[in-house]
């Protein structure tokens, strides 16, 4: 078993255009208010971004507080340097969802489909030759945000990672995932498996229901997991670059780290 030892911290390069809702803002879904919002989990079954976690790291977290030490604050905003891969992990409202990106900062009417709607529910695969991740493949340099429509029975609705551009509330977070960066990942892309090394690996999940929609107080269900996916892009708000190792470059942000260990995970990944 290869271990890793990576530092990792409470990640925050700037404030919030929008909030999230109290619930998740006050870690009413983990009871330890730290400042760093926590996502609702075990509502709806796997995958919670917990769970797309363990997958991809071979971690064994078991709530998505776990995840608080990888949280990006401020990802508004993100940054392509050419052509690059992206893979969806898991959902669970994925039959009704369209991910995309758009490059009209501020508008978000220059927009790009990347992965359509998908009936599944769970895992789209585990990274593996034999059982590859859902991917796509997109070529953008400068900057963009992404966008998430969903098309379902709750009413035709477009949510941005711009803030600004919502319904007033943040539906999309975002986790850092270094330890990714230059292991091997096999991708489905137009059914062909492409084998994919990461340089700026980052989770993203998305909450696809309007805030107060099933009850009051609470941005659709909390949960963030409706549709995960493994980007290969970084927040503008972050370096150019991440150096090898990952926690060289969490170091030099000025961050407080905490040692983690990475269990090599067999049959996903491959050094």
């Amino acid at each position: 078993m290869k271990k890793i030892l990576c530092s990792l911290a409470l990640l925050h390069f700037g404030v919030q255009a929008t909030p999230f809702s109290d619930n998740v803002l006050n870690d009413i879904y983990n009871g330890q208010p730290n400042g760093i919002p926590t996502a609702n989990d075990h509502n709806d079954g796997v995958p919670d971004l917990f769970d797309a976690a363990n997958l991809l790291l071979g971690t064994s977290y078991t709530s998505n507080a776990d995840l608080d030490s990888r949280f990006i604050a401020n990802d508004q905003v993100f940054v392509g340097q050419g052509q690059h891969n992206i893979a969806l992990i898991g959902l669970t409202a994925g039959n009704y969802n369209t991910l995309g990106v758009y490059t009209d900062l501020g508008q978000g009417q220059n927009k790009q489909v990347l992965l359509p709607s998908d009936p599944q529910f769970g895992f789209t695969g585990d990274g593996s030759a034999a059982n590859p991740f859902k991917g796509a493949s997109f070529d953008i340099v400068g900057e963009f945000a992404w966008y998430l429509e969903q098309g379902g029975p709750y009413n035709h609705t477009t949510f941005y990672s711009e803030n600004q551009l919502n319904d007033g509330w943040d539906h999309m977070m975002t986790f850092a995932m270094p330890e990714l960066n230059g292991q091997n990942t096999f991708l489905d892309i137009d059914n062909q498996v492409v084998d994919y090394q990461f340089t700026n690996a980052f989770l993203i999940g998305w909450e696809d229901l309007p805030y107060g929609y099933q009850n009051p107080g609470i941005l659709g269900d909390d949960d963030y997991d409706d549709m995960l996916y493994l980007v290969d892009f970084r927040p503008a708000s972050l370096p150019s670059s991440i150096p090898e190792p990952a926690s060289a470059w969490l170091l030099a942000a000025g961050l407080v780290g905490l040692g983690l260990r990475r269990r090599n995970n067999q049959g996903r990944f491959k050094a």
